[in-house]
């Protein structure tokens, strides 16, 4: 979108031209101004509340793992590995997509038709179970997280793009219509000042034989 001022014809007609389009072009600025930000805005919620719910997430976590590894103080490492091999690979994600800002994040949802149960027998330690059984109600808070991770993943790049974009209209698209502008200015001026002159140099010279025929009368 960048104007090269030495391939511009200098007419009236491109500088009304140009200037059109600097206004235009300072209002898509000031669009894209209010965009950046209220990206911020909402990146700076969405953490807040991503950090707060990544708290509740990481109390619930830090219990399944107490009940885990009392578990596998019970049963062993060996055979609690064993048990978790056994279990089958049935879990299902349903992902769409949501639009935030014109920005397209995912959406995870289980299936929970195949969520697996605990894989372990009834004579395995009651922890074990307990966790497996936390971890299986805890799955939904945990792709939550993951929403929240994406979605301002997405919405950081789409903030960059929107600032570098801004970046391009100050330092490098607007100049360029400036100067494009300021050059045809220049040569319009230079152009009324040579007609100027040549008009006067005219105007002298239809006064001189009028002048020289008055004298001779």
């Amino acid at each position: 979108m960048a104007v090269d001022p030495r391939k511009v014809l200098p007419t009236k007609i491109n500088l009304i031209r140009l200037r059109r389009e600097v206004k235009m072009l300072k209002k898509i600025r000031g669009v894209l101004e209010e965009k950046r930000e209220v990206l911020l805005h909402y990146i700076k919620s969405s953490a807040e509340e991503y950090a707060a719910y990544q708290e509740k997430v990481l109390e619930k976590m830090n219990e399944i793992f107490k009940e885990y590894y009392k578990g596998v103080a019970e049963e062993g490492f060996t055979r609690t590995q064993s048990y978790a091999e056994s279990a089958p690979e049935t879990l299902k994600l349903e992902v769409g997509t949501r639009v935030l800002f014109a920005v397209k994040t995912p959406t995870f949802k289980i299936d929970p038709k195949t969520i697996p149960t605990p894989p372990y027998p009834t004579d395995a330690s009651p922890h074990l179970t307990k966790s497996a059984l936390l971890l299986r109600d805890l799955l939904p808070d945990l792709l939550k997280m993951a929403e929240y991770e994406e979605a301002m993943r997405r919405l950081i790049e789409e903030l960059r793009e929107t600032q570098r974009l801004i970046n391009a209209m100050d330092y490098v698209i607007l100049p360029s219509y400036q100067q494009a502008i300021k050059f045809i200015k220049t040569v319009l001026d230079e152009r009324m000042r040579e007609d100027f002159v040549r008009l006067k140099m005219l105007k002298k010279k239809l006064q001189s034989p009028e002048r020289a025929s008055s004298s001779l009368g």
